[in-house]
């Protein structure tokens, strides 16, 4: 079995800024990185590779989650076409390449792309993500070459649920 867990960069600067990539996260979407991160972790769930966005509010959001998992930077990898949009085969294909020992995997990203995954992956998502939303879903294969419409929905994580 093989988990995919989908993130949504915790909640940023809305700043008008020229520069998009550059904004960076606010107090509440540190805390909510902790937050969403410590609930994994209560749950036994802990990916041993997060693929983030390489723009600043994601990677601030993959950096928080990775501390709290116990993971080392090198744990943690930028991967910029997740920044300006993908397609479910471009993720697909980017994912078939980590080897078949790995067993979980987070992707951080941003919307709509990352709930449009979630959408084209799981058999029954159709909800948009919140600011550190976090869907787990489990595909019953031993690699990483998923199908598009096989994920079962494992978990979906977000802030206001504990509040």
């Amino acid at each position: 079995m093989k988990r995919l867990i989908l993130v949504r960069h915790g909640k940023a600067d809305q700043e008008k800024t020229e520069d998009d990539f550059a904004r960076n996260l606010i107090k509440s979407g540190k805390r909510d990185a902790k937050l969403i991160a410590g609930v994994l972790v209560n749950n036994n769930i802990k990916p041993e590779i997060i693929a983030s966005s390489s723009a600043n509010r994601a990677l601030e959001t993959a950096q928080i989650m990775a501390e709290v998992f116990g993971l080392t930077s090198s744990n943690v990898q930028k991967e910029s076409f997740l920044y300006d949009g993908y397609t479910t085969g471009q993720l697909t294909d980017f994912l078939a390449q980590f080897p078949d020992n790995i067993a979980t995997v987070m992707v951080i990203g941003h919307n709509p792309f990352i709930s449009q995954t979630g959408i084209r992956l799981s058999k029954n998502f159709h909800q948009s993500f919140p600011t550190t939303g976090c869907l787990g879903l489990k595909f019953e294969t031993d690699s990483w070459k998923l199908d598009p419409g096989e994920g079962e929905i494992d978990f979906f994580e977000f802030p206001k649920k504990y509040r």
